[in-house]
C-alpha cells in the first residue's frame, strides 16, 4: 500500500485513512473528530487532510490530559 502523506513546511498531513490506522478507530469516528473540532483538517480538493500538529494535540488532550 502506498503511503498517501503530503509533506509541507516543517509538518507533515495525514489521510481519514492513516489517522484512522493510527487511532484503531473507524473513518466515521474520524470524521465526527472533525465535525466537533477535536481534530482539524484542511482540504485538499475534495479530500480531507489532517496536519500532524493536530494529532498530537488531540493526542496530548485526550490521552494525557493537555500535560506534554
Amino acid at each position: 500500500m502506498q503511503k498517501d502523506i503530503v509533506s509541507k513546511g516543517s509538518g507533515q498531513f495525514y489521510t481519514v485513512l492513516e489517522v484512522c490506522q493510527m487511532l484503531k478507530v473507524d473513518r466515521k469516528t474520524v470524521y465526527r473528530l472533525l465535525d466537533r473540532g477535536l481534530l482539524k483538517s484542511s482540504n485538499a480538493l475534495r479530500h480531507k487532510r489532517i496536519h500532524s500538529e493536530s494529532m498530537e494535540q488531540f493526542i496530548n488532550t485526550t490521552v494525557y490530559g493537555g500535560a506534554q
